[in-house]
Order: C-alpha cells, then sequence, then structure tokens
C-alpha cells in the first residue's frame, strides 16, 4: 500500500493504537484499578474507539485521506443529530472532536498539510433543560426507596436500606453516582459534630471491567463536602449496623462486600420508583441538577460549581441549573429611570 493512498479507516486504527494507554491492572481483591498517569484515559479511549467504529468509519472510512474534503466531514458529524427529536448532539460533538484529532495527526504524519474539520459548522446545543425536582417529588422519592419491597413471585435476596441511604446521599451532595458508590470509610472524616466526605475516587463500569479508580473524574471533582445532620444519622447507623470489615471498605457494600455496579443501582432506583413519580423521571442525574440548582438559588452559580465538581460555572449553570420559569424582583433598582411624578 502506497501511503498516499492511505484510508480515514487505516489512518485512524493507527491513530487508536499511539493514543492507546496502558491496560488497567486491577486488584481484584480490593477492586481498585492502577493509579492516575499522565496518559489518555482508558474509559475516554474506550469512547473514541467506540464513536469511530460506529459513527465515523461507516460512513467515511474508505475514503483517502489526502482526499478528505470539509464537506465530507460536514456531512457525516451533522447527519449523527436529528434536530427534530432533538438527539445525536453528544454523539456528533464527540464525533467532531475525534475526527479533529485524527486530522492533526496526518498532519503532523505528513500525510496532509491542512486539517479539514476545522471548517466544519458547530454543533448546535442540545435543547435538554436541566430538571430541579419539585418538594412532593422529592419526599415520593424517599418514601418509595425506603419502602421498597420484593416483587411477588420474584427471587434473589431482600432489599435492604442501601438503596434510600444512596439516594439520601446523592440528594445531600449531588455527586456522581459512580462517585457515591465509590465512597469508602476512609473518606468519611470526624470534626467534632461535622462529618465531611471526600470524593477520592469513582467507579469505572466497562465491558469486562468494573474497579474503582483512585481518583474522579477531573481534578475539581476531588474536593471536601460537609454533610447534612440526616446523611450523618444515616452515616451513623450504617457504621453501627455493618462493623464487618471489608477488603474494599465500602460504604456501600454488596453482601459479598464488593462494590454496588451504578447500572445496577440504576435498575434498583427505576423498580422502586416506577420510573416516574408525579410524572417526572427520576434518575441519579436528576438528583445531581436538583442539587445543583437548589444551591445556585440560594449561594450562586459558582457555589453550585464548587458543590458539583466542574472546572467551570458555565458547565454547572449551562447543564445542572434550571432556569426559573419567573424571573426574580429586581425592580427595586430601577426606580430611578421612571418619570419624574407631577
Amino acid at each position: 500500500m502506497q501511503e498516499e493512498a492511505l484510508t480515514l479507516g487505516e489512518l485512524a486504527m493507527r491513530w487508536l493504537e499511539w493514543r492507546k494507554p496502558a491496560p488497567v491492572k486491577i486488584d481484584q481483591t480490593t477492586q481498585t484499578g492502577t493509579v492516575a498517569t499522565d496518559e489518555l484515559r482508558l474509559q475516554t479511549w474506550t469512547s473514541y474507539e467506540s464513536n469511530l467504529r460506529l459513527h465515523i468509519l461507516p460512513a467515511m472510512g474508505e475514503l483517502n485521506v489526502s482526499g478528505l474534503k470539509t464537506s465530507d466531514c460536514e456531512r457525516t458529524i451533522h447527519d449523527l443529530y436529528n434536530k427534530q427529536a432533538g438527539t445525536g448532539y453528544r454523539t456528533a460533538a464527540m464525533a467532531k472532536q475525534v475526527l479533529m484529532q485524527v486530522m492533526d495527526y496526518a498532519v503532523r504524519q505528513g500525510h496532509r498539510s491542512d486539517n479539514p474539520v476545522r471548517s466544519v459548522s458547530r454543533i448546535p446545543n442540545a435543547k435538554k433543560a436541566p430538571v430541579k425536582l419539585k418538594q412532593a417529588t422529592v419526599a415520593a422519592v424517599h418514601e418509595a426507596v425506603r419502602a421498597r419491597q420484593p416483587e411477588p413471585g420474584v427471587g434473589g435476596p431482600k432489599p435492604t436500606s442501601r438503596l434510600s441511604d444512596v439516594v439520601l446521599l446523592l440528594m445531600a451532595t449531588g455527586l456522581r453516582i459512580g462517585e457515591v458508590l465509590a465512597v469508602r470509610w476512609d473518606d468519611i472524616h470526624i470534626n467534632g459534630s461535622a462529618m465531611f466526605l471526600t470524593v477520592s475516587g469513582t467507579l469505572i463500569e466497562r465491558k469486562g471491567a468494573f474497579y474503582r479508580q483512585n481518583f474522579p473524574k477531573t481534578d475539581d471533582s476531588q474536593r471536601t463536602l460537609p454533610l447534612t445532620q440526616e446523611w450523618i444519622k444515616a452515616m451513623i447507623r450504617r457504621r453501627n449496623l455493618n462493623r464487618r470489615l471489608t477488603p474494599t471498605n465500602a460504604v456501600f457494600p454488596t453482601r459479598n462486600g464488593t462494590f454496588v455496579r451504578p447500572s445496577n443501582f440504576r435498575d434498583d432506583l427505576k423498580k422502586a420508583t416506577g420510573g416516574t413519580l408525579v410524572g417526572e423521571k427520576i434518575t441519579p442525574h436528576v438528583f445531581r441538577s436538583t442539587v445543583g440548582t437548589a444551591i445556585s438559588e440560594e449561594f450562586g452559580h459558582e457555589a453550585a460549581q464548587m458543590q458539583l465538581g466542574h472546572s467551570s460555572p458555565e458547565t454547572t449553570r449551562r447543564h445542572y441549573i434550571q432556569r426559573p420559569d419567573i424571573v426574580p424582583d429586581y425592580s427595586s433598582s430601577l426606580g430611578n429611570l421612571a418619570p419624574p411624578s407631577d
């Protein structure tokens, strides 16, 4: 094969191999993966590989790198989302990001002098508004997860307080579900009558692998949060009821002492709530946006950003804070603009 006939599919495979991180070594006893490195994280690489394999290469893989045009990239990327349905925006944005990197690699390797992806038009933002659960719904959720009973005719272990305690922590902190289920007793600190939680890791659930990553999603995600009194009571109760030590030291262990898979938690939550309550969809992400909105309403966007562990207030504002239907009353600042009274 001559290099001038190199296809995008062949180039993409070279790029993936170049970017591929070292395999994660998992301690099966503690369920922890290898420590952080400067390499690309495995879950990010997996997302890149999946996007290329499922979306980019089926449409463009046979095209020659030297002849690839902006119009080819434009068509493939923008065909991935449906404006009417409001779906596919994240897939399209990821495709643009990945293809940009692949073609930058082509330039560095001397296969092209320019990157045709740089002139691809902007991907519209998904018009999916953040949700803040109503107070009645929050109360209904807590009641539903506390009252969950085994389904008639369905075997398996009986429900425990784990589901309700995890929901309580999600509502008390706004953590990601992987961060909550990764909490160990080592991450809980007591200072007088106050209790704090340090976010020190997250659970990674990928095909063929499940482990605790001993660092959270981003650098800004590593933080220490004060806990509410309601959660402190739950924590003390859990510690008193679960005194046996496990290799994982998980606060919310399975009966075998291992970490709970986020997918299993989502299934349990759906069974307990029926997927919706009071007409609202119930997911861990909705709890997170509810917390972000509540904090923002009282303390501002930057406070919500710090609580949720984002790198910028803009991410928090756009994706995790529900906009009020009625603008707050700022009219007192406009008195000097009124005409003089007669």
